[in-house]
């Protein structure tokens, strides 16, 4: 089949909190929010976490319909954080995987927790990031008991870009901070999971 349902996916996200966050290995003090793409032309904003403080919580929820052809290999989340002027400076990015919610088999309606490893531009730690996705069911869904088969072969370099990613083969090159504008230039972090747990809905 070829129909649209076929060829996307409805996802809820939530991008709840962070942990930890850091700018210059020290405790990040000002308001924060987060951006959350899939391309360069899809793009999400939280809220802007009004308390700052380096544990901000967001609780940002948003519906993505994300492609299941192999073209998106990562959801990234950005996080930032505003200066007294109001510039928007970046903490820090990771990368999921889609194989970390959505794999050859993935069941829909669950609800998926999880935990990465926030990076700066130089590579270094400078968080944890906390989110949720659930994979909604289509209209052929029963009960929460069907399963999604996917083409193995979408996804297939996933697995192996993060595990690259641990062995900081992906890290950029040092360069200056960067902004907002543009969200979807050129950085490739891909975020190292902290933890899971996988949540019927």
């Amino acid at each position: 089949m070829s129909s649209y349902s076929t060829m996307k996916r409805s996802l809820e996200v939530e991008v709840i909190s962070a942990q930890g966050l850091k700018v210059d290995r020290k405790p990040l003090k000002k308001k924060t929010f987060t951006v959350v793409s899939i391309d360069d032309k899809h793009s999400w904003k939280s809220n802007l976490d009004d308390l700052g403080g380096s544990c901000p919580v967001w609780k940002y929820k948003f519906d993505i319909e994300m492609p299941i052809n192999g073209s998106v290999r990562f959801i990234s989340v950005d996080v930032f954080y505003r200066t007294s002027n109001g510039a928007e400076k970046l903490v820090g990015h990771a990368k999921i995987p889609v194989t970390d919610f959505m794999g050859g088999f993935a069941p829909q309606g669950h609800l998926n927790f999880l935990s990465y490893r926030l990076r700066d531009d130089y590579g270094d730690k400078c968080g944890i990031i906390n989110v949720s996705i659930m994979v909604k069911p289509d209209g052929s869904y029963n009960d929460h008991k069907s399963i999604l088969p996917l083409p193995s072969s979408s996804f297939a370099a996933c697995s192996s870009q993060a595990a690259a990613a641990t062995n900081n083969q992906m890290w950029r090159q040092r360069t200056s901070m960067a902004s907002t504008a543009g969200y979807g230039g050129g950085r490739v972090v891909t975020g190292v999971p902290v933890w899971l747990v996988n949540k019927k809905n």
